[in-house]
């Protein structure tokens, strides 16, 4: 199957519009259709034109009258996949043939009401190939042309067909020419004629049986069983003398027979397009319900840490009015004091340190932006010429002597508050 990488490659490289939900659906139909291969195709389309389509190719496994076929066939996606139906076709090999029906033309198109009813997310690749298995199990869309069965098919056909056949030069196909067929049953219906011996003659054993349908499927070597059970009793030949002989004519019997087998046909065909259909959006009501639980999930772990959050936020806002109540108290106390001194506040007392650490590293740094303005204003005395250079360079020297002493001390009480340098 194709990885993750590959079919990302393969979206971007189709300018694919919705990029994950194509990958999605693909992933999904890969991983149900192993025998199926992406890849980047050009491919002409219905409108005329001819551009980079994503395809996938390969094959699907089909139940057909008891065996299994693997169906060649081909899915070009549009660049709004999968909000836009594919293209499907049939892509017979150089030994097999198409065999038109009104789910797939000459060219191998495949037509069927869940392409034309595609509305996402209700229809996805993968339902679609699930109908198309269905359609195939009616009616295969292939047949052999291998030239030794064609021989084999052809011979046995004329020694036990109870009508007269044409001769003709050309090679002969495995299944008969549309003026060949009777009008009931069908040529893919399944149900054979019953042999009768011509002109009252008995007949051995061996050609007693009705004859097999010559329209055999894709692969011709699959074993020929009767599709309906309920035309057991249908008269056979027997190789007795004591029955009457027969004229090798159509009874009324026989295509009364003819009508109710082609009518259980058409039954039995759409019974299983309706099923189907049913089975394809109970696929898409269960993987949305898979997406509803995921998100539900989601959902859930939003809501917890929302809540976590919410507990961290009251939490904090406890924090903050608990040292708002503090600071009115000390601003309360100061006020008194305040009150106590004649309205005076003595500053150096306003602010002070909780520790004698912290209270040495708030002079060295008081210090030190004293030093700072005293040596700016030493530069604008000398600008102005009140002092001259040699008293400014004695005191800037003196000034950067003791800023440097300041520095130094803060930094060596920071280290012992464990404060950050």
């Amino acid at each position: 199957m194709a990885t993750d990488a590959l079919l990302t490659n393969l979206i971007r490289k189709t300018n694919m519009k919705f990029e994950q939900r194509a990958k999605e659906d693909i992933s999904n139909t890969l991983q149900s259709f192993t025998d199926l291969v992406p890849e980047a195709k050009m491919h002409d389309f219905p409108d005329g034109q001819k551009r980079m389509a994503l395809a996938l190719t390969g094959t699907i496994p089909v139940d057909y009258k008891g065996a299994t076929y693997h169906i060649p066939i081909a899915l070009y996606c549009l660049d709004t996949h999968p909000y836009a139906g594919p293209y499907c076709y049939v892509t017979p090999t150089a030994n097999m043939r198409i065999k038109t029906s009104h789910t797939v033309d000459d060219k191998g198109r495949i037509y069927l009401p869940y392409l034309t009813e595609w509305s996402f997310p209700n229809h996805d690749t993968c339902g679609l190939l699930q109908v198309m298995t269905f359609a195939f199990q009616e009616k295969c869309p292939v047949f052999s042309v291998t030239g030794t069965n064609r021989d084999v098919r052809s011979t046995s056909s004329s020694r036990s067909s109870p009508y007269a056949t044409t001769t003709s030069n050309t090679t002969p196909t495995p299944y008969p020419t549309a003026e060949h067929n009777p009008p009931y049953p069908t040529a893919n219906s399944g149900v054979p004629y019953p042999t009768h011996p011509m002109g009252g003659v008995s007949m051995p054993n061996s050609y007693s049986t009705p004859a097999p349908n010559v329209n055999t499927p894709y692969p011709i070597n699959a074993p020929y069983q009767p599709p309906y059970q309920s035309y057991a009793n249908l008269p056979n030949a027997a190789p007795t003398a004591s029955m009457p002989s027969y004229t090798g004519t159509i009874q009324q019997s026989h295509i009364r027979a003819s009508l109710i087998s082609a009518i259980e046909d058409r039954i039995r065909q759409r019974l299983r397009e309706q099923l189907g259909t049913s089975y394809a959006e109970y696929q898409s009501v269960d993987i949305n319900l898979q997406e509803l639980k995921t998100g539900q999930q989601k959902l859930r772990e939003i809501l917890e840490n929302i809540q976590r959050e919410q507990k961290q936020s009251d939490l904090a806002l406890m924090t903050y009015k608990e040292k708002k109540l503090e600071l009115e108290q000390i601003l309360s106390s100061y006020n008194a004091d305040a009150k106590s001194n004649n309205g005076e506040t003595e500053v150096d007392k306003a602010i002070d340190a909780t520790t004698p650490v912290h209270r040495q590293i708030v002079r060295c740094y008081v210090n030190d932006c004293a030093i700072d303005d005293t040596i700016y204003y030493l530069g604008q005395a000398l600008k102005k010429g009140v002092i001259n250079l040699q008293t400014y360079l004695k005191y800037v020297r003196d000034l950067s002597r003791e800023q440097f002493i300041q520095r130094a001390t803060m930094q060596k009480c920071r280290q012992k508050a464990k404060l950050p340098i």
